[in-house]
């Protein structure tokens, strides 16, 4: 039993001091015997009976960069090793043998005469990507531009929306060689054509700053030399709009072409005749807040300092449909100050002072929501005043009279106790007020062509306030009758 401890003390104590000896054995010996035992062996002579790895076994050891017989770099004896070792793990075999593998020497650096015929061949393609006409008469540029559809107008933004068909033709006689023998024409995606061929770098000049999707594009290359880019884009543009005649306006959405590289020294655009590629789509603002007037197709050269442009414009004239506008602030606006009216249509009671007070005082407060609502619909760096604003002016100011004409009248009413004389003054407002909204009303539509607005407005103010004057100072001169007579009445 005693013998039976012992060795199991022993063999105890060998086991706790082989752990010691892995805890503390120094790092370097340890690396030293891990590299050692990781090491293929290698035989000095090929056994028999055994199959030798070839530079195909090691392929995948070749997709990571190292070429074996390829003339185009060397490797030392360790990438060899590892490229066996890899071979060795793919086909199970028992060896690789290293020596049995072909390896070439590293190639001869180029002569001078071979330098120079590689810079030639680096030369060439970039030759490609220099305009037709260098060092002579600027490279014309055919364009046409196609609204396939209009997503409208932001206003407020200074921004619309379209999906347009862009075409490019130009000629470059280098292009016949690009053509496969056999065929007069080819398409193309644009990579590749930007790879193969110049490309006037046509862009859309008025496009907002990440506003620009490409929906498809393609390139023709014809064998007499002509090349046609078409290209389909979403693009929402940037421009100022004029809405000083809103919602009675006409707007003229454009869109701008030119080239973002060249100068119009050096490339020059114009506008392609067939009407089949250009202008709108026929049937397209049918039923859209805008009707659609006219189109037109124009070329005109910038002159910004130094940069010198020749640029092409697509502008399409579109007329707006006013009558939604009519539904939804024209003749609310209206029945609003008609609403401010019926205060002088109620009993002069005291009772009736505050529904009064109340339903001037919501009326207003209405209009200047409507205001607001309509002035965030308009850009707001625009110069001048809109007509929608000329007229939300003149309600406002109406209302603002009725609401001091109101209080007037229960001052002579109520304080004053003529109440005769205050009856009499309220039916003269009920007639007043509508007569005069409906000039004010009928001058503002006047200028609905958005001309000379600030004189209109200063017109309309001047009746009414002349109307209201005038009627005014009749009024106190009778309350100042009537005071008098009371006075020598009770005397």
């Amino acid at each position: 039993m005693g013998v039976k401890v012992a060795k199991l003390w022993h063999m105890h104590m060998l086991a706790m001091l082989a752990l010691a000896v892995c805890l503390l054995m120094p790092p370097i010996w340890r690396h030293f015997i891990n590299t050692s035992l990781m090491q293929p062996v290698l035989s000095e002579e090929p056994e028999q009976d055994v199959d030798v790895s070839t530079p195909e076994d090691v392929s995948s050891y070749l997709q990571v960069g190292v070429q074996v017989n390829s003339g185009t770099s060397a490797f030392n004896s360790s990438d060899v090793a590892t490229a066996a070792l890899v071979s060795q793990q793919k086909w199970g075999h028992a060896n690789a043998h290293v020596t049995d593998l072909a390896v070439s020497p590293p190639p001869p650096p180029p002569q001078q005469g071979e330098e120079h015929a590689n810079s030639n061949v680096s030369d060439k393609p970039f030759s490609h990507h220099l305009r037709p006409n260098l060092g002579a008469n600027p490279d014309v540029i055919r364009f046409a531009i196609y609204v396939k559809n209009f997503f409208g107008m932001k206003i407020s933004k200074n921004e619309f929306t379209v999906d347009v068909v862009v075409t490019l033709r130009w000629t470059d006689a280098r292009v016949a060689e690009l053509v496969p023998a056999g065929n007069d024409v080819v398409t193309t995606s644009l990579p590749e054509a930007v790879k193969s061929l110049w490309m006037p770098d046509i862009v859309i000049s008025n496009r907002a700053i990440g506003g620009q999707e490409r929906i498809s594009a393609a390139v023709e290359l014809h064998r007499d030399g002509s090349v046609v880019k078409t290209e389909r884009l979403l693009l929402r543009a940037k421009q100022h709009f004029d809405v000083t005649a809103f919602p009675f306006d006409h707007q003229s959405p454009k869109l701008i072409l030119s080239s973002a590289t060249l100068m119009s020294d050096d490339l020059v655009l114009q506008a392609m005749s067939d009407a089949a590629l250009k202008g709108a789509k026929p049937g397209l603002f049918d039923d859209r807040e805008f009707h659609f007037v006219s189109d037109e197709t124009t070329v005109f050269e910038e002159v910004d300092g130094n940069l010198k442009k020749s640029r092409g414009m697509l502008v399409m004239r579109l007329r707006r449909d006013w009558t939604r506008y009519l539904q939804t602030t024209i003749l609310p606006e209206i029945f609003l100050i008609m609403i401010s009216f019926t205060v002088f249509w109620m009993p002069r009671a005291t009772t009736f002072a505050m529904p009064r007070v109340a339903t001037n005082l919501i009326s207003f407060l209405t209009l200047m929501t409507l205001s607001i609502s309509t002035g965030k619909a308009l850009p707001a760096d625009r110069a001048n005043m809109a007509w929608i604003e000329l007229f939300a002016d003149s309600m406002q100011m109406q209302n603002s009279l009725i609401l001091f004409l109101n209080v007037f009248v229960d001052w002579v009413f109520c304080t004053l106790d003529l109440k005769p004389l205050g009856e009499k003054m309220s039916n003269e407002l009920a007639v007043l007020f509508p007569l005069m909204g409906s000039v004010v009303v009928m001058m503002c539509f006047m200028g609905r062509s958005g001309e000379h607005l600030y004189w209109m407005q200063n017109l309309i103010r001047l009746w009414m306030f002349g109307v209201q004057a005038t009627w005014i100072w009749y009024s106190m001169r009778r309350v100042f009758e009537a005071e008098k007579e009371k006075e020598e009445a009770k005397s």
